[in-house]
């Protein structure tokens, strides 16, 4: 997005906002004396604003409104005359009329080629707003979903050519259509699964496995390979496991891609994780969390030393809430340090480490010579064992803040869990400030959502208040499945001065439980509950994913 020349210098107009400080703009314009780019770009680069903060004062100058994505509901008759080559080629996304006016939210509202591009086909007044490139992508992931994916396309052009199986197949094509469908789907994972027969290619959608394009047997080894050239992997072993990184290029923006190849009884398994920054918020208030929580949460971030712990499964967005909250943080007069396994995603200022346990150097080694840099603020991307827990224990108690993540069902729980681990009660309760635990919930699609009453057995799950109640219906949108996007449950516990006696005692999980309740504490099946009859998600997903282990008494019963 171009800049046009503002009314005054675009850092004195931050600094006189509070949105950076005279350190922060006094780094960027040194480094923009070396970089020679514009100071927006430094300053974003560095993290020290966020693009939308730069976007907001373009549209004050222009005259016109910012609009985010999570702002604006379009109007359908308006997207049926839009598609994702007009918005890419304009950088323009209608939106709605408002009266005569139609409203266009625009990357670059002052160029005349890309107004020209929309005048073109809407022969009406423009009225325009600006937003950014995530945001455009936003509206384009949700309300222009692809109805028929890069490789269908590529399939297609070759039912024309007889024989293209055989002689001509394009492996690069297809890779690359395959893995762009991946992102503009949406998906966390590709999945490719080869069988006797076919190969599977599944997509992890809002946490579920939905089929994609199958690819023919015979030239699934040569899609594995092409893989493995881009990861920079052995095309010639296929008998051990590898792991690797790729990076794509998709609407103009890079997408790092994890590379997990696994030998299978077909042929090689291989899982993708799409690491896109671009599709993921790393802001706290973005996440879905309760306000309630979110606010607890920015008091925990001020914390002069202790270890704060985020619980939850595989795939329950620990890793991006932690990100969130470090991304918060003041990296300029800090040093933020992480010990990470892997390193999903790169954050200004944050010295990041991978752990490499091939070579000796796992997360008690890494914390250990971490500690010598002189840090602040320290992220352990898990803690697994005694030997990390305790030296996490002890950073937090020698004057750092210290983040990580375990492995536990509840935040509650997280106590029990370090004391089985081999920590002393004692040094648990000197150290935790507090643990958060999470599940992703699947959210309602807004294109085909409908207002419900509930069924007497969701109204006894509600407990008698029903709410909002809505489900989706299933559309284009949501490709049938009436869930768009992904919102968290949460519950925070934070240790009090009681809860520390009762450690002392010894006291099992259970009083532990009793005395947090007694106390306020708000558990993940409340905080769905506010959800359902909020009309942000369903009883069914909610009880999907706070499901126990166990088999409860109803379900035996009715055998």
């Amino acid at each position: 997005m171009s800049q046009p020349t503002t009314k005054a210098r675009l850092g004195d107009r931050l600094l006189e906002r509070g949105l950076i400080t005279a350190n922060q703009l006094g780094v960027a314009l040194s480094e923009q004396k070396r970089a020679y780019r514009p100071l927006g770009q430094i300053l974003v680069g560095l993290g020290f604003v966020r693009v939308e903060m730069i976007a907001e004062l373009v549209a004050e100058d222009l005259g016109v409104p910012f609009l985010r994505a999570s702002q604006v509901e379009p109007d359908p008759l308006v997207l049926a005359s839009i598609d994702r080559d007009f918005v890419q080629s304009t950088g323009a996304f209608p939106i709605r009329l408002e009266g005569d006016q139609l409203l266009v939210a625009m990357l670059d509202p002052d160029s005349p080629e890309r107004l020209s591009g929309v005048r073109s086909r809407f022969p009406y007044p423009l009225k325009l707003a600006i937003t950014t490139e995530a945001d455009l992508a936003a509206l384009m992931r949700k309300h222009l979903p692809e109805l028929e994916g890069q490789v269908a396309k590529v399939f297609d052009a070759l039912e024309i050519s007889a024989g293209a199986l055989d002689d001509e197949f394009p492996v690069e094509n297809v890779t690359l259509a395959m893995l762009i469908d991946g992102v503009h789907r949406g998906a966390t994972d590709i999945h490719v699964e080869p069988e006797e027969k076919v190969t599977r290619v599944r997509y992890r959608i809002d946490g579920i496995l939905q089929q994609g394009e199958n690819l023919p047997r015979p030239v699934t080894d040569a899609i594995i390979s092409r893989i493995k050239i881009l990861a920079s992997l052995d095309i010639s072993e296929r008998r051990r496991p590898q792991d690797g990184r790729l990076r794509v290029r998709v609407d103009e923006r890079n997408v790092d891609m994890r590379v997990s190849i696994m030998p299978s009884a077909d042929g090689e398994n291989v899982v993708l994780r799409i690491l896109d920054r671009g599709a993921v918020a790393l802001r706290l208030a973005e996440l879905g969390i309760a306000p309630r929580v979110l606010t607890l949460l920015r008091k925990v971030q001020e914390r002069p030393h202790g270890l704060f712990l985020v619980t939850g499964p595989t795939g329950s967005g620990k890793t991006t809430t932690l990100y969130s909250m470090l991304a918060e943080m003041d990296a300029v007069h800090d040093n933020i340090a992480t010990i990470e396994d892997p390193v999903e995603y790169r954050l200004p200022l944050v010295r990041q480490s991978q752990v490499d346990p091939s070579i000796g150097f796992g997360f008690q080694e890494g914390l250990r010579s971490l500690l010598r840099q002189d840090p602040d603020v320290i992220l352990v991307g898990e803690i697994r064992d005694k030997e990390t827990a305790e030296m996490a224990i002890k950073a937090s108690m020698t004057g750092h803040l210290v983040f990580s993540t375990l492995h536990t069902n509840s935040a509650i729980g997280a106590i029990p869990r370090l004391i089985d681990l081999g920590v002393d009660p004692f040094l648990v309760e000197d150290s935790l400030i507090g643990v958060l635990a999470q599940r992703l919930v699947r959210t309602v699609c807004v294109g085909c959502a409908q207002a419900v009453l509930p069924t007497p057995e969701e109204l006894i799950w509600l407990e008698g208040r029903a709410g909002n109640l809505r489900r989706g219906t299933g559309c284009s949108r949501c490709r049938g499945s009436g869930y768009s996007g992904r919102s968290a449950l949460s519950e925070l516990f934070l240790p009090d001065d009681g809860m520390a006696q009762l450690l002392r005692s010894g006291k099992d999980l259970i009083a532990l439980r009793e005395h947090a309740l007694a106390s306020g504490f708000v558990d993940l099946l409340e905080d769905g509950r506010e959800k359902v009859r909020a009309g942000v998600t369903t009883v069914d997903e909610v009880e999907r994913i706070h499901r126990s282990h166990r088999l409860s008494k109803e379900e035996r019963a009715h055998v």
